[in-house]
Order: C-alpha cells, then sequence, then structure tokens
C-alpha cells in the first residue's frame, strides 16, 4: 500500500510566500550544531530533514529564492523578502536537499524523527544537550554509523 506522504513548508512572507513540498519521507533527520547551520539559523541548533531531491519541488514563489555560499560546498537557500532559511544544498550529498524543518508547515509529518546529534564539538558553551539517549557525533555522521 502506497504510503501517500507530502510534507509542505515556506517562507515567512504574508504575500507570494515561497512554498515548497516534499513527497517521500527523508533519508534522515538529524539536530546539527555546527557552527554554519548555527550561525545562519541564529539558533542553538538546526534540525534537518534530508530530502532526495526527486521528491522536492518548489510550488510557489521560486522567483524569490536566492543563494547564499556559506562554505564553497554547502548553497543555502532564503526567501529574498523575508530572509527565511528554508534549504542546504550540500555537494558532498548531490542526491539531497536538507530542510530546515522550522520551515515546515506546524501541522504536517516531517516524516521522521531526528536520530542523532552531529558536529557536538562545535556546540555552542551555553548548550546544554538532553538526555535523549540519541548518539552523539564529534562532526558528520550518517545514520546508521
Amino acid at each position: 500500500m502506497a504510503d501517500n506522504f507530502i510534507a509542505h513548508g515556506g517562507c515567512r512572507c504574508d504575500t507570494n510566500p515561497v512554498r515548497f513540498e516534499y513527497t517521500e519521507r527523508p533519508a534522515e533527520v538529524h539536530y546539527c550544531l555546527c557552527t554554519d547551520c548555527t550561525d545562519v539559523c541564529g539558533g542553538a541548533m538546526a534540525i534537518l530533514a534530508v530530502v532526495d531531491k526527486n521528491s522536492f519541488r518548489v510550488t510557489q514563489g521560486a522567483e524569490k529564492i536566492k543563494n547564499f555560499d556559506t562554505k564553497p560546498t554547502a548553497h543555502r537557500r532564503f526567501c529574498s523578502e523575508c530572509g527565511c532559511h528554508m534549504l542546504v544544498y550540500v555537494d558532498g550529498f548531490p542526491d539531497f536537499v536538507l530542510i530546515h524543518v522550522p520551515t515546515l508547515d506546524r501541522g504536517d509529518d516531517v516524516g521522521g524523527k531526528p536520530d542523532r546529534w552531529v558536529f557536538t564539538d562545535s556546540k555552542h558553551p551555553m548548550v546544554t544537550l538532553p538526555d535523549d539517549g540519541l548518539p552523539r557525533h564529534p562532526g558528520w555522521a550518517n545514520s546508521g554509523e
């Protein structure tokens, strides 16, 4: 039986917002503490859903999306009007788009739960990680590593 999964998200604009969707459950979802993600999102961590590019599409407002390369290998997509950081394309993962989970519609299923913490060596010193039983990795680690 088909899963019929779909998740929707977008930027914060009231008029002509950027809207996107993905139609397959993410390959993985994780908490990221790298300085690149945290500095750009302005938070203590990022929650990322790693989605197959073939299941992802922008459904509205594509003309408003702008790119900012925070590293030579990290290509972040923002709304040019409200500044919302929605997506990351990483050269090392050419078949995937990383979705910033907080940009998904609050009532939608992300498609998975975070299964690990990555880049814990980059964690801000004021942040205390919860005792949630999830594996912690000093750098990058794929699911199951």
